[in-house]
């Protein structure tokens, strides 16, 4: 018996034999081609994996489906076709050509350290160019046949990898590679399926056909485990499907208190994948929906891209809400480069400020929004926001977007809610003005408006003493916001790190809040403490 470390990507608890996959090697025959028939034969296999690729998202739930759709839009690309017809003119066949400028693009944007975004795509360019260059050379789609469950073990899993295995034959997922953002990882989570990454090439090297105990909350691969260990883990998983019927249980029970006063249970979210997750741990909706996660640095992402992402993520939703914060260029990191030489700081030009002082950008975020929305239950919040100006500047835009998308033809929903996201005290402080200057929702950050009103950054050694999310400064400022939201007869909820402990929550729910966003791995435990709450 041996024991392997690496880190979870998906939590769970198997054992089972293991089934080794070998990595993605080629070795293609010399020339000389014909440039003319290496391009047609390469324009008709694009054209083949974008129908698989199509079919593949036909057949998927939202996460796995967005991540297809991107693959087919690589194969459209400019940039990067443009490299592999270069490459098919110097002389190679089409087949290479395609999985040179796939190696190519991939490693590119897996060097990019700072983005974790870039480096999820570099392995869905290389899972697109893969299937390209299996159409060339006729290696089929579907290719491991398997009659029993296995473990899967490989050095790096491409997200089609995991839809080339007949349906309810993964027991889990082992790789020495790769991290738990990476999109077979994501794919993975939303199928319920173990996963442990980075565990070592040693591992991988003699596992084939072995026992493995794979605790993926622990991140450990246990190989050919002993008898006593194989009972333990029996004997655990037995107990992980009790408390998971006991969650299953109790995320369907009524949102209400023990006293029978309803209320509602929202996520924050980064994408599809965790909005899933959210709904089968009872949240009806996302709270927050952080969306400069998918941002590219060196290149704001294109209105098309971010409509598909929205859209995606309504889809997840399953009808219900979707709350957007608008680009934070001083919280969401990946835009650092898209900003670089503007004043970013937490006191500085971040969130709707910055957003003002690159319109285009923030246009074509609104744009994007307002056609997602078309498609389904939306709404969006501005970030930052400290008085009327900035509000009445970022809803002077949202006209003029409506006005572009009329003339432009498009679906769009003009009727898209807008709201003001309560992270400073200034705003909180005339929270009624915002109502009457058309404001559709609040929502109140706790972890900005915490490090606002105490002057501390939650982040440095002495946050401990002065960050109190439920202090009675919090209070104050948190009860404003809600009579001025029950005053002018809108929603309000709370989010922020610090509603998903308990006692925090039930603090806020004496303040007279009724909607709650957490994180999806808090929501049944705040729920159970608001259902055996009483109101005073």
């Amino acid at each position: 018996m041996k024991v392997y470390q690496g880190h979870s990507a998906s939590p769970g608890l198997v054992m089972g034999q293991v089934s080794r996959l070998e990595r993605w090697h080629e070795n293609f025959a010399t020339g000389p081609f014909n440039a003319e028939r290496e391009q047609r034969l390469l324009e008709n296999a694009v054209r083949t994996a974008q129908r698989e690729l199509d079919g593949m998202a036909d057949r998927s739930g939202p996460t796995e489906q967005a991540i297809f759709l991107f693959q087919s839009m690589m194969l459209e690309d400019e940039g990067f076709m443009n490299e592999v017809k270069f490459q098919i003119k110097a002389g190679i066949s089409a087949a290479e050509a395609m999985y040179r400028a796939g190696n190519r693009y991939a490693e590119q944007l897996a060097a990019m350290e700072d983005n974790a975004y870039m480096q999820l795509r570099s392995a869905d360019i290389l899972d697109a160019a893969r299937r390209v260059v299996n159409v060339l050379t006729n290696r089929p789609r579907v290719w491991l046949a398997l009659d029993h469950p296995v473990i899967l073990a490989a050095e790096m899993l491409m997200p089609s990898d995991l839809f080339s295995v007949p349906a309810g034959m993964i027991l889990g997922i082992i790789t020495s590679e790769g991290n738990k953002q990476s999109h077979a990882a994501i794919i993975a989570r939303a199928m319920h399926i173990p996963c442990v990454v980075q565990v070592g090439q040693a591992f991988l090297d003699d596992c084939d056909g072995r026992t493995v105990v794979l605790d993926a909350n622990n991140g450990e691969c246990i190989l050919d485990p002993d008898a006593n260990t194989r009972q333990q883990a029996v004997s655990r998983i037995c107990e992980l499907q009790w408390e998971s019927a006991e969650a299953a249980r109790i995320s369907v029970l009524p949102n209400r208190t023990k006293d029978d006063v309803p209320f509602e249970l929202l996520a924050n979210c980064y994408g599809q994948e965790d909005i899933e997750s959210a709904l089968q741990a009872g949240a009806s909706g996302v709270g927050l929906l952080r969306s400069g996660y998918m941002m590219l640095p060196g290149r704001p992402v294109d209105e098309q891209e971010q409509f598909v992402f929205y859209q995606s993520c309504i889809a997840a939703a399953k009808g219900g809400v979707v709350t957007v914060r608008t680009f934070d260029f001083g919280v969401d990191r990946a835009m650092a480069d898209i900003h670089r030489g503007l004043e970013s700081s937490k006191l500085g030009l971040r969130g709707i400020r910055s957003s003002l002082r690159q319109t285009h950008q923030f246009e074509t975020q609104i744009c994007a929004l307002l056609r997602a929305a078309a498609h389904g239950p939306l709404r969006v919040m501005f970030p930052m926001v400290t008085n009327l100006e900035d509000w009445d500047e970022a809803m002077r835009l949202v006209a003029h977007c409506r006005q572009l998308l009329r003339e432009r033809g498009e679906e769009f929903d003009p009727n898209t809610p807008f709201g003001v996201m309560f992270g400073v005290p200034s705003a909180c402080l005339t929270a009624e003005e915002f109502v009457e200057h058309g404001c559709n929702f609040f929502v109140i950050e706790t972890n900005d408006l915490t490090q606002y009103t105490h002057a501390v950054d939650r982040d440095i050694s002495i946050a401990e003493r002065y960050y109190r999310p439920a202090s009675h400064a919090m209070k104050k400022l948190i009860r404003m916001v809600v009579e001025a939201a029950r005053e002018g007869g809108i929603p309000v909820t709370i989010c922020g790190s610090a509603v998903g402990n308990p006692a925090n929550t039930l603090q806020y729910l004496q303040l007279g809040l009724r909607s709650f966003s957490v994180s999806p791995q808090n929501l049944i435990e705040v729920k159970k403490a608001l259902m055996n709450a009483k109101i005073k």
